[in-house]
């Protein structure tokens, strides 16, 4: 507790990733006093092609995505 996902498109090196998941275990632990030791973050990468799917399935019309993306077409990204 907590676990955080992030679902990205593919193409961030393993370095990249590593360190945006520790910036963000680090953000969790002070804005929201988790400990560090209890956060555990994963990564799942997807194609173009594939992020319609996550789309709609997690993102569009859901109440718990608390910052919106700008766009509403997964496909142009507009």
């Amino acid at each position: 507790m907590p676990h955080i996902v992030i679902k990205t498109i593919s193409g961030a090196s393993k370095a990249q990733i590593q360190t945006a998941a520790e910036q963000i275990a680090a953000v969790v632990n002070r804005e929201m006093g988790k400990p560090e030791k209890y956060i555990s973050v994963s990564v799942e990468e997807y194609s173009f092609p594939e992020w319609e799917g996550v789309y709609n399935e997690y993102i569009k019309d859901k109440d718990n995505v608390v910052v919106k993306p700008k766009y509403t077409n997964p496909k142009t990204f507009e």
